[in-house]
């Protein structure tokens, strides 16, 4: 009799022991499934699969997380290749503009007449802190005008008349509240303008239409409302126009955005124009809230357009399609609904794409095949990353836990862990019922097997294993 009791006790010991083992099997599956997907895949296709990039030309593909990340994991090194997105300011600035450095500047002031408060060195006058309150008289032969940190509120009529060979201007932080039409009139040679950190909310169409050789217009932190299709008439050298910081809530039509004027554009914080080589434009930050369809008519040299922290919510469908030669775009921070699926289609040379912040609930990966050439992309989520398999460089990187994918959305794998989930509470079930009613020498032993049975069952049912999967059906 005490050997048939050994022998059931030993029986459901077993019972016990492969409920439990059966249990963990799924887990074992899942996790099983993702050191997979981690590993190195050696392949035959060009493609790789879903959260992978490919070795430069080599059949071998890496997880992304692999990419950049101090180490030569590709045979060929090309995981480690083009690790920054370089493709920015720097490299646009560079290619636009040459820097000279002159072996022996004059020190020496060449100016007559500049007030006794400033500064003067060779013909740049800096009078900054000064507590101006209207432009000062100067001699006539000034090529830098600094201005910045006064008390000046307007810019009368001809202010700059007799500064003929003025290439600089600065007049930031003086909250200037009114500018009026012809301020800088007979500025012929202006380069740089700075009216930033100043109290403008209206610029007059034309206010600019003497500076032909101006380069550089910083308008940042200003209550800018809105602008004309000529508040930038008569800027036919314009390369950089920044607009950082405003509240420009829509921008005009395309007239504004001549194609021998404008061909960079950062729709952020700050706008960029350019004549003849690469631009960029920056309205980053404002509350622009949409754009119409023809925005970006006749700017089909445009480098740079950068879009983000604005209140767009949605885009046209073809709103890029007047882009061609655009390298980066930037849209991230947009409270965008929807993102059509031909959205990009026309971005055949983009390299960079930002989208942080942006909720893709329609995202699929033909989505992002046309761009061809695209290096970086910055998304909310990792695991849209898996969209965009072709990218070289995806941010943000994995958690190293989660998957790309959904491991359950296979049927069979799915119905797999149901089968083995209930077969576990059943032999949990069944070794408390026998454990009950019969009789054991080693009473602590049985309880303690018992206890066992109870918490696991507890911890698979209410919000165990059990409901993890709940959500995958």
């Amino acid at each position: 009799m005490n050997l048939i009791r050994k022998q059931i006790s030993l029986w459901f010991d077993i019972s016990l022991l492969t409920s439990i083992f059966s249990s963990l099997l799924p887990q074992c599956t899942l996790l099983l499934s993702k050191m997979i997907s981690a590993g190195l895949e050696h392949r035959t296709s060009e493609n790789c699969p879903l959260g992978h990039f490919p070795c430069g030309n080599m059949s071998i593909c890496l997880p992304q997380v692999l990419h950049c990340n101090g180490q030569n994991d590709c045979p060929n090194g090309a995981d480690e290749d083009n690790c920054g997105d370089n493709s920015g300011w720097a490299d646009l600035f560079d290619q636009t503009f040459k820097r000279v450095y002159p072996q022996d500047l004059a020190t020496d002031c060449q100016m007559e007449q500049y007030p006794d408060l400033c500064q003067c060195i060779n013909t740049d006058i800096h009078c900054v802190h000064v507590s101006l309150r209207s432009i000062p008289q100067v001699s006539a032969n000034v090529t830098s005008l600094s201005l910045k940190s006064n008390k000046i509120h307007v810019l009368p009529n001809e202010a700059f008349i007799k500064y003929i060979k003025l290439q600089r201007l600065f007049l930031q932080d003086n909250c200037i509240d009114t500018v009026s039409i012809h301020a800088f009139s007979g500025l012929y040679k202006l380069q740089k303008l700075s009216l930033s950190q100043n109290c403008i909310s209206f610029l007059s169409p034309g206010v600019f239409s003497d500076l032909h050789k101006l380069k550089w217009l910083i308008l940042d932190d200003n209550p800018i409302t809105t602008i004309t299709a000529n508040t930038f008439a008569g800027l036919s050298s314009l390369f950089f126009l920044s607009m950082v910081n405003t509240s420009l809530e829509q921008l005009p039509d395309s007239r504004l955005l001549s194609a021998s004027l404008l061909l960079n554009i950062n729709i952020t914080t700050c706008l960029i124009l350019n004549s003849k080589d690469a631009g960029s434009r920056s309205l980053r930050a404002n509350l622009i809230k949409s754009l119409p369809e023809n925005t970006f008519q006749s700017l089909l040299m445009m480098g740079d357009l950068d879009l983000s922290s604005n209140l767009i919510k949605e885009l046209p469908v073809s709103i890029f399609k007047d882009l061609p030669s655009l390298q980066i775009l930037n849209l991230s921070q947009n409270p965008l609904d929807h993102i059509h699926p031909g959205q990009f289609n026309h971005l055949i040379q983009l390299q960079s794409l930002g989208l942080e912040g942006v909720e893709i609930p329609n995202i699929q990966t033909s989505m992002f095949h046309p761009m061809d050439n695209l290096s970086y992309i910055y998304f909310k989520k990792f695991q849209y990353c898996s969209y965009t398999p072709h990218v070289r460089k995806c941010k943000p990187n994995s958690d190293g836990l989660s998957s790309f994918e959904d491991l359950l959305a296979n049927v069979v794998l799915r119905v797999s862990v149901w089968v083995m989930a209930f077969i576990t509470c059943f032999g949990n079930l069944f070794v408390i019922g026998m454990r009950t009613v019969l009789r054991a020498e080693n009473n602590l032993h049985a309880l303690c097997i018992k206890v066992l049975c109870c918490e696991y069952q507890r911890c698979r049912l209410p919000d165990g294993g059990l409901s993890v999967f709940r959500g995958s059906l």
